[in-house]
């Protein structure tokens, strides 16, 4: 089978600061999915795993209307829905107590039920980047970092190239660590990482070697700059990993 789009995985580094001085980067963390869809309207949120047999905490955070970030935990029911009594205004993480065994669906409790996360099975936490990087009263930048993988047991991805694909809030630039599987991090997210060349969108930048090996993965260092007094970002940031197989 060749390398299909669901072996192409993203992952958050084991550093993923909450705050303007802790480091900021590190290796990856494959207990750490990113892929999440912002909420679009304020709303309870719910949660149900494919797996009957998974009944371990869940830890939802966010911020409320008022701005405020708020935590709520509840046990999993397996495959029957548990609701959140919080009202959420903005999605930040999920963090499962222990891996599950089947996939969790971290989804909004009013009709059609928009999905938020899916934590895949063994996967424990899912999240975005820059929790509580507020704006300041000057332009502020922040460095976080995120990872893809190859995760075909086999094959490479060949001409392997990362791309900034949507940028809605017109924040963010990206770059391509100098070494796969790298492990460099900053002293904190204000710090700017060494030769690292930030892009903006629809620019690819291509995966030292061009190629991603089996199980192979690549760092990439999210820039989200914030003017003087900018409003809330409310909406999702995407790179895409790209290449050819046999």
């Amino acid at each position: 089978m060749p390398v299909l789009p669901a072996d192409l995985k993203k992952y958050g580094a084991l550093s993923r600061p909450e705050d303007d001085v802790s480091v900021s980067g590190g290796g990856i963390d494959a207990a750490c999915v990113l892929d999440v869809t912002q909420m679009a309207a304020t709303d309870q949120l719910r949660a149900v795993s494919d797996n009957a047999a998974d009944a371990m905490n869940l830890t939802i955070t966010g911020r409320d209307a008022a701005g405020i970030i708020v935590s709520e935990t509840l046990a999993l029911n397996g495959t029957t829905p548990v609701v959140f009594a919080t009202t959420f205004e903005r999605f930040l993480k999920a963090v499962l107590s222990a891996a599950p065994a089947g996939n969790v669906t971290v989804e909004r409790n009013t009709n059609p039920f928009d999905n938020v996360v899916i934590l895949p099975i063994g996967k424990t936490t899912a999240s975005i980047l820059f929790i509580d990087s507020t704006s300041e009263a000057a332009i502020t930048t922040r460095f976080e970092k995120e990872f893809w993988r190859n995760e075909h047991v086999s094959l490479a991805l060949t001409n392997a190239d990362i791309t900034l694909t949507a940028d809605p809030s017109a924040s963010v630039r990206i770059g391509v660590e100098a070494a796969k599987n790298g492990v460099s991090s900053v002293a904190n997210r204000k710090t700017i990482p060494s030769g690292v060349t930030f892009v903006d969108d629809s620019i690819a930048q291509a995966v030292p070697s061009g190629n991603l090996g089996a199980s192979e993965g690549i760092g990439v260092w999210i820039e989200m700059t914030r003017g003087a007094d900018a409003a809330a970002i409310k909406t999702s940031y995407t790179t895409q990993l790209a290449g050819t197989t046999v």
